[in-house]
């Protein structure tokens, strides 16, 4: 029962994912968001609370030979041989890329962006799954107020990460702004003064996202073939670090288009 849960939960963020960043690339094309979109947003955060207290509810039930059984084994020697990949299947993904432009650049853009999106997604399950099942901590010990702080955001007892809680306030935000006849101001147009936009960086931010409520799926749970694994402080340091520089820059740039659309607006 414990792994439904979390391949429930693995559904729910994808839900979440997929339904925000509709939300997020439409911004400019809709005059008001159908309903269905923010319900479908909302449908998947539910799933993924819900299967958070399901998980909870069951234990862990190992099964026997894990050693034998875990796909991990066939995973790692994939990628000892330089990440092999069939040549139709590369055909069969850039195929699309290629025939996008004559229907639109805009279409071919987008599709970059949900590119993107599934590629980081996908490296970053495999960079979890990849390795022992069994990791050594020996190294990382903190005490005082810095354990505090990391047990709060160790992504390994809980999936409400932080690139969660801001991707809820950017879908939100860009919501709102709709129904209120707020217009945000994104500079989109290749200006030097700016790296990046609101919707570039929150898509990729969903990708992060994703990654780190798989680190709670997979510590606590088998996922298709890969049994419940015990990831070190390191691996999730490395997820910390990318949501420091990530979700930083996010935030920032949430509150300053915010604030430059209230100031416009009053």
């Amino acid at each position: 029962m414990r792994n439904f849960s979390l391949y429930m939960m693995f559904i729910g963020i994808l839900t979440t994912a997929i339904s925000g960043n509709w939300i997020i690339l439409n911004y400019e094309n809709v005059i008001d968001y159908p309903k269905a979109s923010y319900v479908v947003f909302g449908i998947g955060l539910a799933v993924v609370g819900g299967t958070f207290v399901m998980s909870r509810l069951f234990s862990y039930l190992q099964p026997e030979k894990v050693h034998l059984k875990d796909k991990r084994d066939a995973l790692n020697e994939w990628l000892m041989t330089n990440l092999p990949f069939n040549k139709w299947v590369i055909g069969l993904v850039i195929l699309p890329l290629v025939i996008a432009p004559f229907y639109s650049w805009l279409l071919l853009f987008t599709m970059l962006e949900w590119y993107l999106f599934s590629g980081l997604v996908v490296a970053g399950i495999i960079y979890m799954l990849k390795g022992e099942r069994t990791e050594d901590d020996a190294d990382w010990e903190y005490h005082g107020k810095t354990k505090v702080m990391l047990d709060l955001i160790d992504y390994r007892k809980h999936p409400f990460n932080i690139s969660l809680i801001l991707y809820i306030l950017v879908i939100v935000s860009f919501v709102l702004s709709k129904g209120l006849d707020i217009p945000l101001y994104m500079e989109t147009g290749g200006n030097p003064r700016y790296v990046t936009s609101l919707p570039s960086i929150s898509f990729l931010m969903s990708s992060l996202m994703v990654v780190s409520t798989f680190i709670y799926i997979i510590s606590h749970g088998d996922f298709f073939g890969f049994h419940k694994a015990e990831l070190s402080d390191e691996r999730v340091m490395l997820v910390h670090f990318a949501e420091i520089i990530v979700c930083g820059a996010t935030l920032f740039i949430l509150i300053f288009t915010l604030i430059n659309a209230l100031y416009a607006y009053f």
